[in-house]
């Protein structure tokens, strides 16, 4: 057998392969896909017969899941990014999107000018590692998770799932809970200073009630009902609607929210739709009344006079959202039921639930072991 029979072909073998959806361009297999009722070739990017056959007949499983790469797969990442950031607006609250936008920041940095479908698994595991030794598994997993979800409206992360594993995170819980020396500590050092008092009475709120920080400056007068002693949680303030809710006031915090309304009036907050929290504005602001706030628009936040508190009262590195938590490991402990605990704090997901059962059975535990007394054997 020469070497001239072994590459022919014979006529139905090359009719075989010619009906195999696949063709040759400079080297490289290409195939065609009827996509909206219109033909599109694509390539395979390999030269070898048996791969491309197999790249095609996955392209025509995901064409009938639906799964099909979509035309955003070839845009660059900021401009895909910059549409699925737009189409957030209609179904995640503005704190969701700020946030969501905030997370971009560090991706486009990275896959800038990269085609959607060109990002490999390699690629997002080498942003892990990147950003891993700048800040926590945690933050990492919430940017990779943005990253997936456009990469999801491309219809492209399918074939990325299988390599992708999130980095593991802490699982002993969120946050920090006091004791109840330390909580006086807290607040009796907030009280002595003038210039924290926005910060010392939101603390105050969050401390009994398990209100956000975001949650507290989003507050408009027309949300707080001191006769019925409630403050009312909007959509617009939380992360998700299971968020939204009526939180009943105790004593505490009824006269912290008297006090902060009092502080509000006097810096121009007099409309019903006014914010609990005026934000400071600059000169020249059209909006800024004699005592330099705009009650029209909230505060972004008292971070640097809750460090300064927290760093007088000798708890560095506390924040401000702990005291959430706080809050919650207080009612955990004292035993309400997790639906009512739920219907208090909002969103709390089943593994923070789970988390919180435990501080209460260890409460439990420990109001028992007080029953216990010596016993004398004769």
């Amino acid at each position: 057998m020469n070497e001239h029979t072994i590459t022919t072909q014979t006529p139905s073998e090359r009719k075989r392969r010619d009906r195999d959806g696949l063709h040759k361009r400079r080297g490289i297999w290409h195939y065609k896909l009827k996509i909206a009722g219109r033909w599109r070739e694509t390539s395979t990017r390999t030269t070898k017969y048996r791969e491309a056959r197999r790249i095609r007949e996955e392209a025509l499983e995901a064409q009938k899941k639906g799964q099909l790469p979509t035309d955003m797969a070839k845009w660059p990442f900021e401009k895909a990014a910059s549409q699925w950031l737009d189409g957030r607006t209609k179904f995640v609250a503005p704190t969701t999107y700020r946030i969501d936008k905030e997370r971009l920041v560090q991706l486009l940095k990275v896959f800038r000018g990269r085609r959607l479908c060109d990002i490999t698994a390699a690629e997002i595991n080498g942003y892990q590692v990147l950003r891993a030794s700048q800040v926590s598994p945690r933050t990492v997993n919430l940017e990779t998770k943005v990253l997936r979800m456009i990469l999801r409206t491309g219809k492209l992360w399918t074939r990325l799932a299988e390599d992708y594993k999130p980095l593991p995170e802490n699982k002993r819980g969120p946050g920090r809970a006091l004791t109840p020396d330390e909580e006086k500590r807290l607040f009796e050092v907030a009280s002595r200073n003038p210039d924290w008092v926005a910060a010392y009475y939101a603390a105050l709120v969050a401390a009994n009630t398990t209100a956000r920080g975001c949650e507290l400056r989003g507050l408009r007068m027309m949300d707080i009902d001191l006769i019925e002693q409630t403050i009312a949680v909007r959509r617009v303030t939380t992360k998700s609607d299971a968020g939204c809710r009526l939180i009943p006031l105790n004593e505490t915090a009824i006269w912290a929210v008297a006090r902060l309304m009092e502080r509000a009036r006097m810096l121009g907050a007099i409309e019903p739709e006014h914010y609990l929290f005026p934000a400071r504005v600059r000169r020249g602001n059209p909006n800024r009344n004699p005592a330099g706030y705009d009650p029209s628009s909230p505060a972004k936040s008292w971070r640097t006079a809750w460090r300064e508190l927290t760093k007088a009262a000798d708890f560095r590195g506390l924040r401000f959202h702990d005291l959430r938590h706080h809050c919650i490991t207080k009612l955990a402990e004292a035993g309400v039921p997790e639906q009512t605990l739920m219907s208090i704090a909002g969103h709390v997901s089943r593994q923070m639930l789970e988390h919180y059962s435990h501080i209460r059975i260890q409460a439990k535990r420990a109001a028992v072991a007080t029953l216990e007394s010596p016993i004398t054997v004769n």
